[in-house]
């Protein structure tokens, strides 16, 4: 029988998410909560990574196991064995081919950057000291909306077969000194959002010239994209099914 988790975490503690031999991780924790509630092994499956320092407000995840316990109680007791930076959100029988990662058809990230050094916020956002040129941001977005190859903005991992994806939405928002990106896409490389995010940095700081983005996915090319927008900022938002 499968179970779908959804839940959130604050990433600041964690080495990712996936699990490791040697350093904590979000997997990890909730497997050994599985394990002491359902009395058996249990591996979970989550939509997908995120890295060290990225947080989620909202991930999912599945797991199989024989045992029947009612969902609220089974939610209840998991959350009293989370540690005091995982919560649990939901959790409920589904069908048994869901599978968290497989069964995803998009995915929304967001990427918070702060125009005010606040050292209370600095695990959860990104300080810029200057504002950037959202008119040059733009015409970058307008030429990254769609399908592309996004070899040139992603650290192409073993395993992936294809360097295709749809990027249906970049946009954003300003609240006060804050400046919010939201990522919407039906899928994405390793570090393809942090790399698109300081790629769009430079743009709006005048390093790069936006007219150049389509020639940059046609290329190949790193040139313009070595550089990685730093995890704190990041949130894994959602994921749509």
């Amino acid at each position: 029988m499968t179970l779908r988790i959804d839940l959130s975490y604050d990433g600041r503690n964690f080495h990712g998410s996936q699990r490791q031999t040697k350093h904590r991780t979000v997997q990890a924790e909730i497997e050994r909560a599985l394990k002491k509630l359902y009395l058996e092994p249990i591996t979970l499956h989550l939509s997908g990574r995120t890295d060290a320092g990225v947080h989620a407000i909202r991930q999912v995840g599945h797991f199989k196991t024989k045992q029947v316990i009612p969902e609220d109680k089974a939610l209840f007791a998991l959350n009293n064995l989370m540690p005091s930076d995982i919560k649990l959100l939901a959790l409920k029988w589904t069908e048994d081919d869901f599978h968290a990662r497989y069964s995803a058809k998009e995915k929304t990230y967001r990427y918070v950057i702060s125009f005010t050094d606040d050292v209370f916020q600095r695990p959860y956002e990104t300080f810029l000291d200057k504002t950037l040129d959202l008119t040059a941001v733009d015409r970058a977005i307008q030429q990254l909306i769609g399908e592309h190859d996004f070899y040139a903005f992603s650290n192409r991992r073993q395993g992936e077969r294809s360097t295709i994806r749809t990027l249906h939405e970049i946009s954003y928002e300003t609240k006060a000194d804050k400046l919010i990106f939201r990522f919407r896409g039906d899928g994405f490389l390793y570090k393809m959002v942090r790399i698109l995010m300081q790629y769009l940095i430079e743009v709006g700081q005048g390093a790069i010239d936006p007219a150049k983005t389509k020639d940059i996915l046609l290329s190949h090319s790193k040139e313009f994209t070595r550089k990685v927008a730093p995890a704190q900022g990041l949130y894994l938002e959602g994921i749509q099914y």
